[in-house]
């Protein structure tokens, strides 16, 4: 499937200020996964800067991710006003054999927010709003019917850096309780 703007891994060469779909400007790469990466770049339609996961150009990649699309929009549906406590998906599409899912940007992972505090902890208030957060976003995916199943640290973002505000992110590994995909589950 490379179309001679990808490396040998199927990831996209990341290119500052490209245009992706003559919409979104490449800002930077964020992070990068097995899956493919993720860029900061600004809708020129809303003039907001916003997250993209760019899938690998990879079909067992690409099949994963048209599955997380299908978990995002459930959960979109089903939470019109963004009050649970679950990434929100803006957009999706094909863009040079590359799915790409669009998203709020968030401030910083919890790993990275721990990491910042040099793992040294937090006070007891701080961990119960990020608790109760969690637990209500869980709640929200088992109403629904949804398995996460790669819950940890980097899968939990901040809203603002400042802020205790949270979401669960990242539905690449999950999968409907009536359609389970992996045998571990």
């Amino acid at each position: 499937m490379n179309n001679g703007f990808d490396d040998n891994e199927g990831y996209y060469r990341i290119v500052s200020h490209d245009q992706i779909s003559y919409r979104f400007e490449l800002l930077e790469l964020i992070g990068k996964g097995a899956f493919g990466q993720v860029l900061k770049c600004i809708d020129h339609k809303s003039g907001k800067s916003v997250a993209i996961k760019m899938v690998k150009n990879q079909k067992k990649y690409y099949y994963q991710a048209a599955v997380e699309a299908k978990l995002l929009l459930l959960l979109k549906e089903n939470d019109p006003d963004a009050v649970e406590r679950v990434v929100k998906l803006q957009d999706y599409f094909v863009w040079r054999n590359h799915l790409c899912i669009v998203f709020d940007l968030y401030a910083i992972n919890l790993y990275e927010f721990i990491k910042m505090y040099d793992y040294q902890g937090f006070e007891y208030g701080l961990i119960r709003r990020f608790a109760i957060q969690l637990l209500s976003g869980l709640r929200y995916l088992k109403h629904l019917g949804i398995i996460h199943c790669d819950l940890k640290p980097e899968n939990i973002l901040m809203k603002q850096k400042d802020k205790s505000g949270i979401a669960i992110a990242d539905f690449g590994s999950g999968c409907l309780e009536n359609e389970i995909v992996y045998t571990y589950i």
